[in-house]
Parts: C-alpha cells; sequence; structure tokens
C-alpha cells in the first residue's frame, strides 16, 4: 500500500495551482483525475483577461496549465475517484482502476451541468441538444439554435455560437441577466441573435433530434414555440461531490465551505475552486485557492 502525503483529486485550475506549489516544497503526492487536464477551462469558447492575456481560447489556456505540471515533471494520475473516506489516520480514496491513501487531501474537483429536467432532455443528448458551445457549436453552422441561461458562461458561450449559426435564441428566466452587461450588450448589437426574458422551457421537441423547444412567459403565462437544430442548457452547475462519504466536509448544497486557510469542516480536508460556496467563479481564484491550500498543506504536514 503505498501512502502518500496529499492526495489531490482533481486536475483543473485548482488543483494544479496546488501541485506546483507542493512540487517546490518537496511534497510527495498525487495528483488524480478522470478528465482532460485543465478541468473546465477545456469548454470556455474564450478567457477573457487572464493575467498575462487579454483573450485566449479555453483549450489553449487549459494547455498552458497542464503545461506548467510537464515542465517541472509532474504527472497526473488518470483515474475516477468513485469514493473517499476516512480509514484510520488516512483517508481512502477508490477510485475505478486503483485506491489511494494520503495524510490529507485537496478536493479541487469543479462542477458538472445542471440539467433542466424535461422528458426529452436525456434522450436527445448528442442529437442537437449539448452543454458545450465549444465542443459541438461547429456541428450547427448556419443554422438555428437556441442558448438557455443568463450567467457569464452562457453568454460567453452564446457569443461564440452567434458567430456560427444563422440565427440564436437567447433564452433567460428574468428579464435581468446575472452576467456580465457588457457581454449583454455585445449580444445585442448581433444582428442574428434574439434575446427572449422572461421565458422558462418546457418542453424539448424532436423524436430522433431536435427539432424546436417551447418556452412559457413567466409572467402572463403565454407559450411560444421555436424552430430548431440545436438547444444548448446553460443553467448552472452542480458539485461534483457526491463520491464524498465524510461527514462535515459538505453542506446541504453539497458545496465545501472552507476558511480562509481552505480548510474544510475536518481536519486533514482542503478544498478550492469551483466547489467552494462562492458566486464568482474565475480561474485566478481557482488558482490561487490552489497556492493557498498548498501552503496551509505543508503546515499540516510539518506539524
Amino acid at each position: 500500500m503505498k501512502i502518500f502525503d496529499c492526495l489531490i483529486i482533481g486536475a483543473g485550475p485548482c488543483g494544479i495551482g496546488a501541485a506546483l506549489k507542493l512540487h517546490e516544497a518537496g511534497v510527495n503526492f498525487a495528483i488524480i483525475d478522470g478528465s482532460t487536464p485543465g478541468g473546465k477551462v477545456n469548454i470556455a469558447p474564450r478567457v477573457d483577461n487572464y493575467p498575462g492575456f487579454k483573450e485566449i481560447p479555453g483549450p489553449d489556456l487549459a494547455f498552458k496549465l497542464f503545461e506548467r505540471l510537464m515542465n517541472v515533471g509532474i504527472s497526473i494520475t488518470g483515474d475516477n475517484i468513485l469514493s473517499l473516506e476516512k480509514e484510520g489516520d488516512l483517508f481512502k480514496a477508490t477510485g475505478e482502476y486503483d485506491t489511494y491513501f494520503g495524510k490529507c487531501v485537496l478536493l479541487a474537483v469543479g462542477t458538472k451541468e445542471r440539467k433542466l429536467g424535461l422528458p426529452n432532455e436525456d434522450k436527445l443528448f448528442g442529437h442537437g441538444l449539448s452543454y458545450c458551445a465549444l465542443c459541438d457549436g461547429h456541428f450547427f453552422k448556419g443554422q438555428d439554435v437556441a442558448v438557455i441561461g443568463g450567467g457569464n458562461a452562457a453568454l460567453k458561450e452564446a457569443i461564440h455560437l452567434a458567430g456560427i449559426v444563422k440565427k440564436l435564441y437567447v433564452i433567460h428566466r428574468r428579464n435581468e441577466f446575472r452576467g456580465s452587461l457588457d457581454l449583454v450588450n455585445e449580444l445585442k448589437e448581433m444582428d442574428n441573435v434574439e434575446i427572449i426574458t422572461p421565458y422558462i422551457p418546457v418542453e424539448i421537441l424532436g423524436d430522433d433530434k431536435v427539432t424546436g423547444l417551447v418556452i412559457k412567459n413567466r409572467e402572463d403565462g403565454s407559450h411560444r414555440t421555436l424552430e430548431l437544430d440545436g438547444l444548448f442548457p446553460l443553467v448552472g452547475q452542480l458539485p461534483n461531490t457526491t463520491f464524498i462519504k465524510i461527514d462535515g466536509v459538505l453542506n446541504e448544497w453539497g458545496t465545501i465551505p472552507v476558511d480562509k486557510e481552505m480548510k474544510s469542516g475536518v481536519d486533514g480536508i482542503y478544498a478550492g475552486g469551483d466547489v467552494l460556496p462562492r458566486d464568482i467563479r474565475q480561474i485566478y481564484l481557482a488558482e490561487h485557492d490552489g497556492r493557498v491550500a498548498a501552503k496551509s498543506i505543508i503546515n499540516y504536514l510539518n506539524k
């Protein structure tokens, strides 16, 4: 049984930031992730004002983050962690392929897309319905599509799509957007974009592929049907924390509260990045979280 000083679960900006600092300190750690290094940075159509870049495509930035690990010889263990438990004085992370033990843990596991909860949603995923405009937007060149959502992520993906598709509908449940006013104004200036508020989706049309969407006005109850070739629900995130089997780590929403040193409610467990209960989620914040957590972890191990 191999025991690490620290297990870093997640190789997004937070996990990478922590790994670099722990490596500098000579800590024996494993960074474990079952997806693409860089996390959800990979599906960002564009990243604005990241330090050193006025504007950069998400996948390019994700690779640059990964390069930082490669440049100092840090490797990522590819595995999906299925459960995290406490076993004696150690933390036990059970993956699909192996089991890992650590004296402490950094949870940098991020979030996943929230679904609409409509009947046809799962059936039509991959058949005109996608949760990533950057990944799949090119399939809809010259077609009519809709984005559902009002946060910065939804607005940025909508801007990306507007440069590809024939017609873009942006549907939001409120008249005011949660995202940046600059992004909203950028969309309003585009000739092929129609912003529809305050509407909610009630039915996705199509048997084998998306053919349309029925939406409902939240103020007067009226319905409207849009003929579509594609649909992108971008309505928020859910924390990737269902594998955590240790009491006292999660709050009622499944996110992980921490103190200013990134310590959770359980001694030896740290967290950072999008999995924290915060309103603002930024790449540089996640990186900062990782470095703060690493400093705390070093102090913890020295004790």
